[in-house]
């Protein structure tokens, strides 16, 4: 463990419980931000993600290329 001697300077049964604590709190943290910040959330916990979604627009598809004219197409010369 490459920090295995923090314990000889912290007790565990301070250190342990001051680490998880710190873990807990900083989680409640970001996720309170989360629900405080973010205008979306109220809506979906409240079910206005089942609204109906906007409708779709495809684009036309591009016209089909024409062929190159015959002589474009390069051929073996007979030689």
């Amino acid at each position: 463990m490459n920090n295995s001697k923090i314990w000889l300077v912290v007790n565990p049964s301070l250190g342990v419980p001051l680490l998880l604590g710190t873990v807990a709190v900083s989680s409640f943290a970001v996720h309170y931000a989360i629900v405080t910040q973010t205008p979306w959330l109220a809506d979906y916990y409240e079910g206005a993600a089942n609204a109906a979604p906007a409708p779709l627009v495809v684009a036309a598809p591009a016209p089909a290329a024409e062929a190159p004219a015959p002589e474009a197409v390069v051929t073996e010369a007979a030689a």
